[in-house]
């Protein structure tokens, strides 16, 4: 495993999986949401998303369970967090599913299409 940090690279042998953890298990949600922290950093970084126009909080992204919602305002902010997206998964060899993906558009808080 890589861990890259501001300073330095911290490399360990490989790590053995020896079991997995089954999608109903309690333990499955808690350690999805954590190993995808750092594609959390990263969608971060991109500055997109939907802000609130009260209190003026950013939501780029929901993790629930297994499931990963993106939200954009844009086709251009939709393309970037795809490919961010797309980038993380393929360096650390898990499969999101992308073909599964669907897309919904609201207006004023009613389904567009």
């Amino acid at each position: 495993m890589r861990l890259h940090t501001e300073n330095k690279l911290i490399e360990t042998e490989a790590i053995k999986i020896q079991y997995a953890i089954f999608q109903g298990d309690s333990l499955s949600a808690p350690l999805f949401c954590t190993c995808l922290i750092p594609l959390t950093e990263q969608l971060n970084m991109l500055n997109t998303g939907y802000e609130q126009h009260r209190t003026k909080t950013k939501i780029l992204h929901l993790l629930y369970m297994d499931d990963l919602k993106l939200i954009i305002k844009s086709e251009e902010e939709f393309q970037k967090q795809i490919q961010s997206v797309k980038i993380f998964s393929d360096d650390i060899h898990m499969e999101f599913g992308l073909e599964k993906c669907d897309k919904f558009a609201f207006k004023r808080g009613k389904l567009a299409h």
